[in-house]
């Protein structure tokens, strides 16, 4: 265990659907609203719009990063070119790699790509080689000592079992485990079959040799707003990220998770959000009322009589006037990389 005042620069990304929020550490025992911070365009988003310049057949490799966008992107390029993918990339749309080609996709192995003469695109959702230099473009030290990730994973579903359902099932058996909010993260290594994940952790050490956390996005968020200031005394609280993909509450007493549910953000309003808020605070929330209503399901471990309602994510309005709208670090934008660093500290005892 390092001593509290080892002086320890951090490297914490949130990706999601729209952004991917970027927060610099440089002493991981010093106040956070001085950190460098970046807010830029979503790895899934800036591969999907590169897909859709290229008037060509395509060559996509690398490595399993979020679909979303970039998926859409592929399947509207296959009308009119055909599309390669190495199998890892292939992943990136479906786990099922029969059914990617049954879109249309031709899978090759990774050994023949230079046999093809077509415009390459190299994927993954995260990019140290080209990020670090950015950043001491502008003077920034890159000599990180821990490099933290948040992304959602479905995991690898087997045949027949939908991806909403099999990420509650995972993410049951990593509570089940533990449920002390800095720990359902993955130091070093990635518990359970979290194949997105475990892709990052892969292209991570490839070239750092320090400490690595992944953790979800949703959880990330709900742990990082448990560090804005008036929060200080709190002991049971629902913290409600509202992203541009997902919408996850959490239910939290004495750090630890007590219940959540998630849905996607484009199907729910603000009477349906405060509907599955009151049966998730009750008690009475089921993964059957969410999932059948098409979002991912819910997990409960007790109900919780929050004192606060926390309100984070960059369409926190559908939640205007309910709730106290969280911004740690001062940026409402850094609640997940805040909950990463928080997660750092937690596992080096900082």
């Amino acid at each position: 265990m390092r001593p509290k005042r080892f002086i320890m620069r951090i490297l914490a990304v949130d990706i999601g659907m729209g952004t991917q929020d970027i927060m610099v550490v440089d002493d991981a025992a010093s106040p956070l609203e001085g950190s460098y911070k970046l807010v830029l365009p979503s790895p899934t988003r800036y591969f999907a719009e590169m897909i859709r310049s290229v008037r060509d057949d395509i060559l996509i490799y690398g490595d399993t990063m979020g679909g979303g966008p970039i998926a859409r992107a592929i399947i509207d390029h296959l009308r009119r070119y055909r599309v390669y993918m190495t199998p890892d990339a292939a992943r990136t749309i479906r786990d099922d790699l029969s059914r990617v080609e049954k879109l249309g996709v031709t899978i090759i192995p990774e050994k023949e790509i230079d046999n093809l003469r077509c415009k390459r695109i190299k994927i993954s959702d995260i990019d140290l080689e080209r990020l670090e230099p950015q950043l001491a473009a502008f003077g920034i030290d890159t000599s990180f000592d821990v490099v933290a990730v948040a992304v959602q994973d479905h995991g690898v579903a087997p045949p027949g079992v939908s991806d909403r359902e099999h990420r509650f099932t995972i993410f049951k058996e990593l509570l089940e485990s533990t449920r002390r909010i800095e720990e359902v993260s993955h130091f070093n290594e990635v518990k359970g079959n979290f194949s997105r994940m475990k892709s990052i952790l892969n292209r991570i050490k490839s070239r750092f040799d320090g400490d690595i956390l992944l953790m979800d996005t949703g959880i990330a968020a709900a742990l990082g707003s448990l560090v804005d200031g008036r929060m200080k005394g709190v002991s049971r609280s629902i913290a409600v990220n509202i992203g541009n993909g997902h919408t996850l509450a959490v239910t939290i007493k004495n750090r630890e998770i007590c219940g959540f549910f998630e849905h996607h953000t484009r199907m729910i309003d603000r009477d349906k959000l405060r509907r599955f808020i009151d049966h998730l605070i009750d008690g009475s929330i089921t993964f059957e009322e969410v999932f059948e209503d098409g979002g991912h399901g819910a997990l409960l471990f007790e109900p919780v009589e929050p004192e606060v309602t926390t309100i984070t994510g960059p369409k926190r309005y559908l939640m205007e006037g309910v709730g106290l709208h969280v911004a740690p670090a001062g940026d409402m934008m850094m609640a997940g990389p805040v909950g990463l660093i928080e997660a750092v500290r937690y596992r080096l005892g900082l």
